[in-house]
């Protein structure tokens, strides 16, 4: 009898610090969709409401080895372009495409988009025709709008090749088809207001 009711109480005690941590747990989600919470993940921040995106308003960090800063306030995105894309790359930042245009011209960026903690281009199919991007380096601050979307292959590099007018392409994997790529491409917007209104 005594040792059925250490049970008991045993269990009984249990119980209410898993309800506990429940009640708290719950009590910190409503607080943070009240507070419409940010959630920061290393040098990316995402909104789960995908609207009035705040960033961080400490300094860009600019060393020897940071080409730029991508923006793209729509999918609540901001991270560190560094060079390369080999594996210790992606793993933290976005990565220029070496064969690509460092500054001006077509300048080539690639990213996880899921199975990484930092899986940067995770919602880059959302993005949409005149989506605005934005990209930051030690020498400009340009902004950019989205002009195409298109799915290509893998072995495709012609969405990669140099223009004269100042553009983005961010190329990244798709879910389920390995050898296919989601390619987004955006042209600096100063160049394209002068086009509409030829």
């Amino acid at each position: 009898m005594c040792v059925g009711g250490a049970f008991l109480k045993r269990k009984i005690i249990i119980s209410s610090i898993s309800l506990l941590c429940i009640i708290v747990g719950l009590l910190i989600f409503i607080i943070n969709k009240t507070n419409n919470k940010l959630v920061k993940v290393d040098n990316i921040t995402t909104d789960k409401e995908y609207e009035n995106v705040v960033y961080d308003k400490q300094e860009d960090v600019w060393d020897n080895f940071v080409l730029g800063i991508l923006t793209i306030r729509k999918i609540g995105l901001k991270a560190t372009v560094k060079e390369g894309t080999t594996n210790d790359i992606l793993e933290n930042y976005v990565g220029h495409i070496e064969e690509t245009s460092m500054y001006d011209g077509n300048v080539g960026l690639a990213a996880h988009n899921r199975g990484y903690d930092n899986s940067y281009f995770a919602r880059l199919n959302e993005l949409e025709i005149g989506d605005i991007i934005n990209y930051k380096t030690e020498f400009y601050d340009r902004t950019y709008v989205v002009d195409n979307i298109q799915v290509i292959y893998e072995t495709d590099w012609s969405m990669l090749q140099s223009t004269e007018e100042n553009r983005l392409t961010l190329i990244t994997c798709i879910a389920g088809k390995k050898e296919q790529r989601l390619c987004v491409q955006a042209t600096q917007e100063d160049l394209q207001k002068i086009k509409n209104t030829n």
